[in-house]
């Protein structure tokens, strides 16, 4: 595979070892690894972040060029994610992102592949993302759709976009009181959900993460992004040792998790305009509509208590 692939990791070595395995079935000519540092004073991390850095070296084992970015101190996500991200287009001009977490199928890769090319020179598209979380809920003839929302469980851009990036969004003040993000979108919920994320990045460093600005970036420059009708892949790390997806969402009964096959030749959208009813979806079950209060849903939430009731009085 001609793509360059960039390999976000940090202290997971198993999920490392699960992601590199499946890079290996396309066996990409150039490899990138960008790893924050460990925690200081904190020998289980450093062990952790040491082990995994050692499968990186063992378990990509074919014939490539590999590149690597090490810090020797954590910086945390929001600074070493972003700083690998733009060390790694320091390099290329466009390629394929997936963190530690992020397990993709085969035909991840060369949906990605074949999205860049396409759209190399086309700058209304901002990027192309492994999943659409659609699951087959809106039938369509084509491969994908195009939708104003960037997810980041594996994804590609182009240098051209990520040169934009600003993890301290300095514009977000003059563009919050021109009201720019507010024509966006279709309600009042959806801008104050919105504007409450990007005023807590402006105003108070927080959260620490570097993906909302990523967004925010798309948003201002009315960037479309190429999302696949089918799920191609998995995330993986929703668990203790994660950064934030430390439990799975409340949209657990929608399968948004379950991965599907693409066909090739892509079929792509014969019209340049953004899916309404494929964003109403994602705005609802991941933004300023989550978690969704359907009767699905707040059967899950019964299960959940009834299970820690059970936990705390009889085990």
């Amino acid at each position: 595979m001609n793509t360059a692939i960039l390999l976000l990791i940090w202290r997971r070595p198993e999920h490392t070892k699960e992601i590199i395995k499946s890079i290996r079935k396309i066996s990409p000519k150039r490899i990138y690894v960008s790893s924050d540092g460990p925690i200081e004073n904190d020998i289980k991390n450093k062990k952790l972040v040491e082990l995994t850095r050692e499968i990186v070296s063992r378990e990509i084992n074919w014939e490539c060029t590999i590149k690597t970015n090490y810090l020797k101190v954590n910086k945390g996500c929001k600074i070493a994610v972003s700083d690998g991200i733009t060390w790694f287009f320091s390099h290329e001009e466009e390629g394929i992102i997936l963190e530690d977490d992020c397990l993709p199928n085969k035909d991840f890769y060369y949906f990605c592949e074949s999205i860049l090319k396409k759209y190399r020179n086309d700058h209304r598209i901002w990027a192309v993302c492994g999943n659409g979380y659609q699951n087959n809920k809106i039938i369509n003839k084509n491969s994908y759709f195009f939708s104003r929302y960037v997810d980041v469980w594996g994804w590609a851009t182009w240098k051209r976009c990520w040169d934009r990036y600003d993890r301290d969004i300095v514009t977000w003040k003059d563009n919050k009181s021109l009201l720019k993000l507010k024509d966006l979108f279709r309600n009042n919920r959806e801008f104050k959900y919105w504007k409450i994320i990007f005023d807590d990045l402006y105003f108070k460093n927080k959260p620490d993460t570097w993906d909302y600005q990523w967004q925010y970036l798309c948003f201002m420059n009315s960037g479309m992004i190429c999302m696949p009708y089918t799920n191609l892949v998995e995330n993986i790390g929703f668990d203790k040792d994660a950064t934030h997806t430390k439990n799975f969402p409340i949209t657990l009964d929608n399968n948004i998790n379950k991965i599907g096959k693409m066909t090739f030749p892509l079929k792509h959208p014969n019209e340049f305009v953004r899916s309404k009813n494929c964003d109403n979806y994602l705005q609802n079950i991941f933004y300023s509509g989550y978690p969704v209060l359907s009767i699905s849903g707040i059967k899950l939430r019964i299960k959940k208590f009834i299970s820690k009731v059970k936990k705390l009085f009889f085990n």
